[in-house]
């Protein structure tokens, strides 16, 4: 009988590749997870730039804002505010309307054929 050598013995050589196969669906989920969290970085990246983006324009309106109550703690602010609001004067004053002059026409106007004349539907 022929003595089967340790190196390639059947079963051992099973296990191996059985082994191997088993390393490489281990790589194949590693580069899948390290896939995920680069795409999910890249997402935050954006998401992050977005909420600065925001952030600016809330501490923008919140500086009009305190602006806009300071002026409200005067009177002159008070004043300027209901005038805008209600459009109301200080006794005394009198109303000025501005009217717009009508715009003159370009184009004179189109005289008919005789034809469209007699007949319109042409």
């Amino acid at each position: 009988m022929a003595t089967i050598r340790p190196r390639n013995d059947p079963v051992r050589l099973l296990f191996r590749r059985l082994l191997m196969l088993g390393i490489l669906i281990l790589i194949l989920f590693a580069i899948d997870g390290v896939w995920t969290i680069y795409l999910k970085d890249k997402e935050s990246l954006v998401q992050r730039r977005e909420a600065e983006v925001d952030l600016k324009d809330l501490a923008q309106r919140k500086d009009r804002l305190t602006a806009d109550i300071r002026s409200l703690d005067t009177d002159r602010g008070k004043e300027e505010a209901l005038r805008g609001q209600y459009e109301i004067g200080k006794q005394g004053e009198g109303l000025i309307i501005i009217v717009d002059e009508k715009p003159a026409t370009t184009t004179p106007p189109v005289e008919k054929k005789w034809y469209e004349k007699v007949f319109p539907w042409w």
